[in-house]
């Protein structure tokens, strides 16, 4: 009995497939990438407050003077 014929996959048939293969582990890798929370992302946090709103918050609380929050604020708006 004859195991080949002839009619084998070509070298065309190997890269197609092997394509396919990257093309299906990229789509897997992007979908778990995609249903981690936080992971590989650098954007600010939109669930976390300006500076600013922050500093307001600790004058109203008197954890900060006038005088400290107007020096702050100052730093913050101006960076100086």
């Amino acid at each position: 009995m004859m195991w080949g014929s002839g009619a084998g996959m070509g070298g065309w048939m190997w890269l197609v497939m092997g394509l396919g293969t990257v093309a299906f582990w990229a789509v897997i890798v992007l979908a778990v990438r995609a249903l981690l929370p936080g992971r590989g992302r650098q954007s600010a946090d939109p669930q976390r407050p300006e500076p600013l709103t922050l500093l307001k918050e600790r004058l109203a609380r008197g954890e900060v003077s006038p005088a400290e929050f107007e020096q702050r604020r100052r730093l913050i708006v101006d960076g100086h």
